[in-house]
Order: C-alpha cells, then structure tokens, then sequence
C-alpha cells in the first residue's frame, strides 16, 4: 500500500504554469490558456462584481481575469467586459468558466473522452 504524502505537498504540486484550454463553436476549436483559479482569485472576482448572484457576470469576470494568450499575456483587458456580455454567446461563456473550474482530472478525463470521439 503506498504511503500517503503529507497534504502540505499539495500547494507544491499545483501546477502554476499556464495550461492550454479549448472551446468549440460553431465546429472551430478556439484555444486559450489559464493558471489554476485560486480562492483569493474567486473572491477578488466576486468583490468587483455588481450583483454577486449573477453567474453570468461572474463567468465574463472570470475569463478576463483568467484567460490569456500562450506567452502569458492576458487576453482581454478589464475595459472589454461590456463588449464581451454584448457579444459572447452565453453558452460557450459559461463552457470556458467552467473550464477554468475544473480540476486537472476533470480536464484530462474530458480530454480523453474527445480524443476517443475522433
């Protein structure tokens, strides 16, 4: 039986380099990358948000804050919130917060599911 490392080797194995996501629209693929969402991060979204109920606002907040190019740099700036609640589709908004929600394993067994679909 293995032996069961101590659970402060937990912050030491969370991976803090960006990782690649996808979101498919429309039959495209669309990549972006994040860092793993921490809880002072949630909690710095959920503070600037006007309604802290709207899930909606959180997922667009969320993916400015989260959502940036290979090389690190973000994507989107916090002055496109409105361009991007005005002209996202609300489903694949909600695909892409949801991704960056996710553990690791999550992303690796939905990963393995759609290279399996190929």
């Amino acid at each position: 039986m293995a032996q069961a490392k101590p659970f402060s080797d937990l912050i030491k194995a969370v991976n803090k380099e960006p990782e690649r996501r996808t979101l498919q629209y429309k039959g495209e693929t669309y990549e972006y990358w994040a860092t793993v969402l921490t809880m002072a991060q949630r909690e710095k979204i959920k503070r600037i948000q006007k309604n802290s109920e709207d899930a909606n606002e959180f997922a667009v907040r969320l993916l400015i804050s989260k959502a940036l190019f290979k090389d690190g740099k973000r994507m989107f700036q916090d002055a496109q919130y409105a361009e991007l609640k005005n002209e996202w589709p609300v489903a694949e908004v909600e695909e892409a917060m949801l991704k960056l929600l996710k553990s690791d394993a999550d992303r690796d067994a939905e990963e393995d599911e759609e290279e399996g679909k190929d």
